[in-house]
């Protein structure tokens, strides 16, 4: 699958900007201007009113260079500009970068404002171009003080690149971190504005264009990416003279005696999503709902376990695909049905839900490893769990899995042979090879029954025969898309899971 955005590391980003430099010379002062220039697209429009006082905090790095740089095409432009020096030691002379002192040697002539503690005035505009990509150690001192001192400031807060002490890898906040209303980042995307907690401190991210572009990766692509674009573009087309067995016959176990809508929502996103045929092994309390809201469906119902492995058994041998866990419970049943799953199946498996806490149990955890070990009995399978079930799963903590999410996701997807989609606000899919976040959804999608239909549209798309890193990657796009569309249709407070299905269809028509 052709990538179509790149969300860059520190280290990638640094050395795309070292490429463009020595290897396509050009200049690294062309390239400040330019990244002045594209801030300046964004502000001008911002400070149009004759009373607004704009503030720029610049330290004496690049991205101080950037920011100092800006203040000039803002004076030019009249506007009321302050610019402020952060600095540790109040030194104004020293331990500049090459252009950031060519920069300020420029502001100086210009008999621009320039200060070293901060004005005791409001802004309207407050300008972070403290540190860039390239932090890693935690802000102390004086400096901490100041930005915690201007995130109480009233006024727009834009950051350049990153917001001054957040891990442009990682997301991790070093100590303190500056509070942006707007992030303009330059070239591509980095991480972590897209990973926690760097994505709070963020506020709306918006790409700016400065002359680095993908010919500066010599041929080393950053390793991770995101989709944009129409979801069909990735989807292989229907075909025409096709029939219901031709778009896959998928086996969804879900649903216990108290939990049949779980069922319901994910069969329902399984058939909107486009499966041909869908079969359901649930509890018998749920069969006539199923049939009342899914008519489309046949259904296996059971009552004990000898009945539940039975209709498991009937199912496995009809089914192209397997989808095992909403609802299903952590009982000796649920327990059971997955392990008949997992040992007399090799077909591609979808698992999510109570399936995921049940590899909790070490030994179960043990049993699936050692069949995606092994050659013989490896199959596709995709996880797909939220944070406190990837934190079951590992025996990690939840502090853990916000720090290394990235890391614990791709462990587990080595452990077990399987594409991890670690669920969240921005969610990470990964398997030994690739890796990727999704970038569609929202907040409104955080709602009862928003994964059961993660989990219908990851079972029809794999019964497509894409491979199956795509598939789970599509399957969460189209699903944050249909979150999207949901909430233009209503809000963010009022989405149900029953919205983002039936939104399905305008994503995909």
């Amino acid at each position: 699958m052709e990538p179509i955005d790149y969300l860059v590391t520190s280290e990638e980003m640094q050395r795309y900007d070292s490429n463009t430099i020595h290897h396509f010379k050009v200049p690294g002062i062309v390239l400040m201007e330019q990244a002045a220039m594209a801030c300046l697209e964004e502000i001008l429009p911002l400070s149009e009113q004759k009373s607004c006082r704009i503030l720029i905090l610049a330290g004496k790095g690049n991205n101080g260079g950037d920011a100092m740089a800006l203040a000039r095409l803002l004076h030019q432009h009249h506007r009321d500009v302050t610019v402020c020096m952060v600095t540790s030691n109040g030194d104004l002379e020293n331990g500049f970068s090459e252009t950031a002192k060519f920069q300020y040697e420029i502001l100086k002539a210009m008999n621009l404002p320039i200060v070293t503690q901060l004005p005791n005035v409001s802004y309207d505009i407050i300008v972070d171009g403290i540190f860039g990509v390239g932090l890693n150690r935690n802000i102390t001192g004086s400096i901490a003080n100041m930005i915690k001192e201007i995130n109480s400031y009233n006024g727009i807060k834009i950051s350049l690149d990153v917001p001054s002490g957040i891990d442009s890898t990682t997301g991790k906040c070093f100590n303190v971190a500056f509070e942006a209303d707007m992030t303009l980042t330059f070239a591509f995307l980095k991480r972590g504005l897209y990973l926690l907690p760097g994505a709070r401190y963020a506020g709306k991210v918006i790409k700016k264009s400065i002359g680095i572009t993908r010919e500066s990766f010599l041929e080393q692509l950053p390793e991770m990416f995101t989709l944009t674009g129409n979801i069909k573009d990735y989807l292989p087309k229907r075909d025409s003279f096709g029939h219901k067995g031709t778009f896959g016959k998928v086996l969804l176990i879900a649903g216990s005696a108290s939990m049949g809508g779980a069922a319901i929502l994910a069969g329902k996103a399984c058939f909107y999503s486009g499966c041909g045929m869908l079969r359901i092994c649930t509890h018998k309390a749920n069969k006539s709902d199923i049939l009342v809201h899914l008519p489309e469906a046949m259904v296996d119902a059971y009552e004990n376990v000898q009945q539940a492995s039975e209709q498991v058994e009937k199912g496995l041998k009809w089914a192209d695909v397997v989808a095992i866990g909403p609802g299903i419970g952590t009982d000796d049943i649920a327990r059971i049905m997955l392990m008949k799953v997992m040992r007399e199946s090799n077909k591609p498996l979808v698992m999510d839900a109570d399936s995921l806490n049940l590899l909790e149990d070490n030994s179960t955890y043990q049993d699936l490893k050692e069949l995606q070990q092994n050659r013989d009995t490896k199959r596709s399978i995709i996880l797909t769990p939220h944070v406190m079930e990837l934190s079951r799963m590992t025996h990690r903590s939840k502090i853990e899995i916000e720090n290394e999410g990235i890391e614990i996701a791709r462990k587990l997807a080595t452990d077990l042979k399987a594409v991890v989609v670690k669920k969240d606000a921005n969610t990470v899919i990964c398997d030994e090879e690739h890796l990727a976040i999704n970038l569609t959804g929202n907040d409104g999608m955080a709602t009862a029954g928003s994964g059961d239909v993660l989990t219908g549209i990851t079972a029809a798309l794999l019964a497509l025969d894409l491979p199956v890193f795509d598939t789970a990657l599509c399957s969460v796009y189209l699903h944050g898309l249909a979150g999207d569309e949901a909430v233009r249709e209503k809000n963010k407070y009022s989405v149900l899971a029953t919205d983002i299905i039936e939104s399905i269809v305008k994503v995909l028509s």
